[in-house]
């Protein structure tokens, strides 16, 4: 077992911050809850163990890993780890925000099975659909990454209902094509929809970009670009010389030995190579 004791990788991770010196820098998709993690004979399982793997991954490579917080007034490159399975990207979705007002009256004053019966039918106005896809099986974003979609945030009973939607937001979203979606739906008093964070796009230099791909093609035997499904501390990174590297698998409690083991290698032979150019 390779895996570090969970109690010891978020300790290590604060320690490995002050490193100044190290030329590639790492940060993390989401903060990390130790207590929330097990070490069992295959890896670790729990809440936070896929974020507790990346972190360990991280503290094991060679690289400054910034944790909790990342410091932007350093040199050098970024990558951030992220659960993108192994994959790698430069391009980050947005955030928006969009508000569906129902006129309750409408809605024979409240009726459960007529309020259900509205919810269901905003649901089904923003479930994704595709000409070709079958984004009805997609699990892990791979079809619907880059289109605009709609996750429920809040429903609220009073004078009215309103239901709140997280949206994941592209280049194409703005606010005529997020509230037309909801334009058929009946009793619907008000659409109102708020940009909150625009799509990332990071512009990495060759040599980054060679290091990152070569290291995967070493490790997995071929590189592969996918969007990263939210922008998080990737949009935060005012630099444009970063990417995101897959490291585990989103929408799980498991993360292997052998994933992180993997992510390890990509790591160092990803500082290897940079070294190599310098």
């Amino acid at each position: 077992m390779t895996l570090p004791a969970p109690e010891t990788v978020v300790s290590d991770a604060r320690a490995d911050s002050g490193h100044t010196e190290r030329s590639l820098n790492i940060a993390f998709s989401k903060p990390v809850n130790a207590d929330h993690v097990e070490r069992t004979t295959t890896g670790y399982t729990g809440e936070s163990a896929g974020a507790l793997g990346r972190l360990a991954a991280g503290v094991a490579s060679g690289s400054r890993v910034h944790y909790p917080e990342p410091d932007f007034t350093v040199d050098g490159p970024w990558l951030v780890l992220a659960p993108l399975s192994g994959v790698i990207s430069t391009v980050a979705t947005g955030r928006g925000r969009a508000v569906v007002t129902l006129d309750k009256d409408a809605t024979a004053g409240g009726d459960p099975e007529s309020l259900e019966q509205h919810l269901s039918t905003l649901l089904d106005t923003v479930r994704p659909t595709h000409d070709h896809y079958p984004v009805e099986m997609d699990t892990q974003g791979v079809f619907t990454t880059g289109m605009t979609t709609f996750s429920v945030d809040s429903i609220e009973i009073g004078e009215n209902l309103t239901a709140t939607f997280e949206v994941s937001t592209t280049p194409a979203t703005n606010r005529s094509a997020v509230v037309s979606r909801f334009e058929s739906v009946q009793n619907v008093k008000e659409v109102t929809y708020e940009p909150i964070v625009g799509v990332e796009r990071a512009a990495p230099s060759a040599q980054l970009r060679e290091a990152v791909e070569s290291a995967h093609r070493t490790v997995y035997g071929d590189w592969e670009y996918e969007w990263l499904t939210t922008p998080g501390v990737f949009a935060e990174i005012p630099s444009t010389e970063k990417i995101a590297v897959g490291a585990g698998s989103p929408k799980t409690t498991e993360f292997s030995e052998e994933q992180y083991e993997s992510t390890l290698d990509v790591l160092q032979t990803v500082l290897s190579n940079l070294e190599a150019n310098t």
